[in-house]
Formats: structure tokens, sequence, C-alpha cells
């Protein structure tokens, strides 16, 4: 094949970027669909408390009172509005046999009349997130697999033919389970589902005999985990079927040996500092151990190796400051931390400040959160500024901080 190094370099760099945007717009969506189901829950809780409860509490003995006559009939019309929609969109039967089974009981209490619309919901959520994030993983394999082939073939200037890719076995290769606790992406879905309701369960009756004006807080962050968890499943999962698309892609089309390729920055994890640049037989090919993805929300990709083209041309990396600027291809990620960043010293030090602060994202996030719970407009009025003072500026980091202590 006559083409060069850089040239795959470049256009598998620019193939994984525009996977991992896919990815961030349909995270998107499902985050939106998180926040719908959070209102209806809200809704329906508040409707119950205005109904049931006198100053916004209500006692244990009376949240386990029967249903009236005329409550437990409108209770009945909702049940078959629920089986109505689950026949309608294929709502999970174990739950669809909850519902009749509800709906034939003469006697329910408050509490649980409110639990069954409660469960609605999730049910709902559930199993949409199981639909649409299974629609999102087969397109982006077919994605994959097309896009590999064009590179490849547009590469080489060489026309071949390739496996037109249908729906029902890529189906039967995302539903095998790749992990080493043998699940599923959909058993993860189910296994979030449940703990989701077992925890909105507990709140509720919590609240009922605590406080119930704090139980809508509660609630919001109990979706918040989940709305995350969601997030992190999809990347995981997609990370590693588009990378078993350009697998099977490279086989089908016979290239030998593959290039790992890191991302050029501040933001690349140790292992994948490591591995860039590492040349590896497509049948020695191991996802996790020589092949990305390395971890959750890897930018490690993978391109075609072919003997001397790795020895000319350039590949991108990026500064502290996001500019973008080209080095000679066969350079490795440690090399270039030596050569290109850790040479001027001051260059260091925002190089080595801007990985603390990409390695303590999440936590500083939890406690940039708490922080504006409790300060309001004195905190930092984003992330960003919250970090910047943290870690740039120690005088006025320690006044925030003693503010906090004193207000929460």
């Amino acid at each position: 094949m006559a083409s060069n190094g850089e040239y795959w370099a470049k256009r598998f760099e620019e193939l994984e970027k525009a996977q991992v945007l896919n990815e961030s717009k349909y995270v998107k969506e499902l985050q939106e669909q998180y926040e719908r189901a959070l209102m209806e829950i809200k809704n329906k809780i508040n409707s119950w408390l205005a109904r049931f409860a006198v100053n916004n509490q209500i006692s244990l003995s009376e949240a386990k009172k029967w249903l009236n006559t005329q409550e437990l009939k409108e209770l009945k019309w909702n049940v078959e509005e629920y089986i109505k929609y689950g026949q309608e969109n294929g709502i999970d039967l174990i739950w669809k046999k909850e519902l009749e089974n509800a709906s034939a009981r003469i006697h329910i209490s408050r509490l649980e009349a409110l639990e069954v619309q409660i469960q609605q919901e999730l049910e709902k959520l559930y199993y949409n997130e199981e639909q649409t994030t299974r629609e999102f993983i087969i397109e982006s394999y077919k994605d994959t697999y097309y896009k590999t082939a064009y590179e490849l073939q547009k590469g080489s200037n060489i026309a071949f033919k390739f496996a037109i890719l249908d729906t029902a076995t890529i189906n039967k290769i995302i539903s095998k389970p790749w992990t080493t606790d043998a699940q599923t992406f959909s058993d993860r879905i189910w296994k979030n589902k449940k703990a989701l309701i077992d925890t909105l369960q507990k709140d509720l009756e919590r609240a009922i005999i605590g406080d119930a004006d704090k139980l809508i807080d509660k609630i919001a962050k109990d979706f918040n985990v989940s709305k995350n968890k969601a997030a992190t499943l999809v990347m995981t999962e997609s990370a590693f079927f588009t990378s078993t698309s350009r697998e099977q892609c490279f086989n089908n089309l016979g290239v030998e040996k593959y290039i790992n390729i890191a991302t050029l920055d501040s933001r690349t994890s140790e292992i994948c500092r490591e591995i860039d640049g590492t040349v590896f037989n497509m049948k020695d090919l191991k996802r996790g151990v020589n092949a990305p993805p390395f971890h959750v929300r890897c930018r490690t990709t993978y391109a075609p190796y072919f003997e001397d083209e790795y020895e000319f041309g350039e590949r991108a990396a990026r500064n502290v400051g996001g500019k973008i600027y080209y080095i000679p291809s066969n350079i490795k990620y440690n090399e270039w931390l030596e050569k290109y960043v850790y040479s001027d010293p001051e260059a260091k030090k925002a190089f080595e400040l801007d990985i603390k602060m990409n390695k303590n994202k999440s936590s500083d996030y939890k406690q940039y959160n708490r922080y504006r719970d409790v300060l309001g407009r004195e905190a930092p009025k984003t992330f960003n500024e919250f970090q910047e003072l943290k870690y740039t500026n120690e005088d006025e980091w320690k006044k925030l901080k003693e503010k906090y202590s004193k207000n929460k």
C-alpha cells in the first residue's frame, strides 16, 4: 500500500474525535430524558403530599392508610393506562404483571399507590434508555466500520470489496458480555434501574418518618447519580464496540499491524502515555491490554501500521492553552513531554498544574456544588473559575474556605 504514517494517524484521530462527539450528543439526549422523568416524579410526589399531608408532613400511619373507594378507582384508571402504555411500547413484562396484580387488589395504601406511580416513570425511562442505547451502539458500530474501510481504501488508492454489515449480526455481537462480571450493557441498565427504584422507595419511607421537605432534594441527587452512571455506561460500551468494529474491518481488509495513538496533551492518562506509539500484530490485539479503550473516556485510538511509514510526517500536539502545533510523527508521548514541554520550566509548571486539575475534576466539581449551595452568589460563577482560584490563588482560596466553613 502506498501511503504514509502521517495520513493514517491524522485520519484515525479525526474518526475518534467524531465518535466522541457523537457520544456526547447522545449522552446529552439521554440526560434530558432523566430530567423529564425526574420532573414527572417530583410532580407526583408534590400532588401526593398536597392531598394527604398536613403542613407538608405526613405520618407513617397516615401514609399506610388504605385508599378510599374513589381514590382506589382513580388508581385503577391510572394502572389501566400504564398497562396500555406497556402493551404499545414494550415495557418490561414483569412490571406488567405487577401492575395487573395491583389492579386486582381491593386494598392499597397511599404509599403503595405513590410507589406504583413512581416506578411507572422509571420503567418508561429505563426501557427507553435500553432501546436508544442499543440503537446508538449499532449505528456507531456501522459508522466506524464503513468509515474505517473508506479511509483504508482512500489512503491506499486501491479499490476493494468489503462485507456489508447487517443489524442482526451486530445485535448478536453487542449482546454478548465482554467484562469480567459477564454482564451486557442491557444487564447494567436494568441493574441501575433496580438500584434507583430501591433507593427511591427507601427515600420515601425515610422522608415520611423524618423530613418530607428534604425529599425532593434527595430524589434529585439520586437521579443525578443514576444519570452519571448512564453517561459512563454509554461511553464505556460505545468505546469498546467501536474498537471491535475497527478490528473487524482491519481483519477483513488484510491489515496485519496497528499502532496506538494517544492524544498529546495534559489530559492523557498514564497508561495511554506509555502505550503511545507502540505497534502490535492484529492477531495479538486485546482491548484494554494493548489496544484501546484502556479506561472510561479513553481518547487513545489505533491506526493501521505499515513499515517505514512513520519515519516522516507530522502529528498534532496541544499545549495547556489548547493551541495546536505539530511535531514529527515518530515521536512518542513521553519523548514529546521531555523535549517540547518539560524543557521549558514555565511550560512544565503549567502542564503539571493542568494535570492536577484534570485529575481532581470529579471531586472538585462536587466541592464546587457544595460551595455554590452554601455561598450562593459569593461563590465563583463557574466551575472553571472555582478551579482556577483553588489551584492558582492560595490567599483567595483560603478566604473562600473560611467563608464556607462559617456559613455551612
